[in-house]
């Protein structure tokens, strides 16, 4: 896999599966510009302190990757993320509308063959059954409406992350679609439980039994590192004709809670 000359951007770079990626990154000859609210040391690359919950925290960044990088981009790594234990307004506005926003922004600095990845989840596998909400939201022009009109549904207030994560497999193929003519691929990850800092507000948001029947039907959580392999080889040119697609990452997880195998560790 051979380095691009053009830096990749990269949100959610303090830690966890963004953390993990941006070090593969690096030691595979890439250049990373990470992008986190929380400010990080040592970082190999540049690094920009955001705020992703913001149309102005989302400017602020597109404003200084165009500074940064002004021959482009070679790929974008849309992994910032929140947990459903936080604010309904800053899980939606984190995970759905900044990955919207800084894709599309982003836009004139991806040439042909750049890539951008998102993070999705396993959790939102059954997304298609709930596509026109994720459709209605995702997409909307209004973020403010959008986000009144979701606290007011309790399906989704109730759901926020998964939800979200929802609303990441629409956009996935919604901006695979808008890009296509100008050869810029869009796929996203769906990892399982994965042993990051968030993982306890994983376990509190969709039960601390089910998330721990994962690690033992498995043998373990999901490492950083695992999900990293995925996301580096997405965002490098190998994949070339990947595009549109979502790549689930979670040892078998839903495979087997999916299947017909008796029930009898998960």
């Amino acid at each position: 896999m051979s380095a691009s000359s053009l830096p990749i951007a990269l949100t959610g770079c303090a830690s966890g599966i963004g953390a993990a990626t941006a070090a593969l990154l690096a030691s595979r000859g890439y250049t990373v510009i990470g992008i986190d609210r929380t400010a990080t040391t040592g970082f190999a690359g540049d690094f920009i302190q955001a705020d992703l919950s913001t149309p102005a925290g989302i400017s602020a960044v597109i404003e200084k990757l165009t500074t940064l990088a002004p021959q482009g981009l070679a790929g974008l790594a849309n992994i910032a993320g929140v947990p459903g234990t936080a604010p309904l307004r800053t899980v939606l506005s984190v995970n759905v509308f900044a990955v919207r926003e800084l894709t599309r922004g982003l836009a004139p600095l991806l040439g042909e063959r750049a890539s951008v990845v998102n993070l999705a989840s396993s959790v939102a596998f059954g997304w298609r059954s709930v596509a026109e909400a994720c459709r209605d939201f995702a997409l909307a022009e209004d973020q403010d409406q959008a986000l009144e009109q979701a606290a007011a549904d309790t399906a989704i207030a109730e759901n926020s992350y998964l939800f979200s994560k929802q609303c990441v497999r629409l956009l996935t193929e919604q901006l695979a679609a808008e890009f296509v003519g100008a050869r810029v691929r869009v796929n996203s990850v769906s990892p399982g439980p994965v042993q990051t800092p968030i993982l306890d507000d994983f376990k509190k948001d969709h039960g601390q039994d089910k998330v721990n029947s994962a690690a033992e039907l498995l043998g373990r959580f999901a490492a950083p590192e695992d999900i990293a392999e995925v996301i580096a080889y997405l965002l490098s040119s190998q994949p070339i004709w990947v595009n549109g697609t979502d790549v689930r990452v979670d040892g078998g997880l839903v495979a087997y809670r999916s299947s017909s195998v008796p029930a009898t560790q998960a």
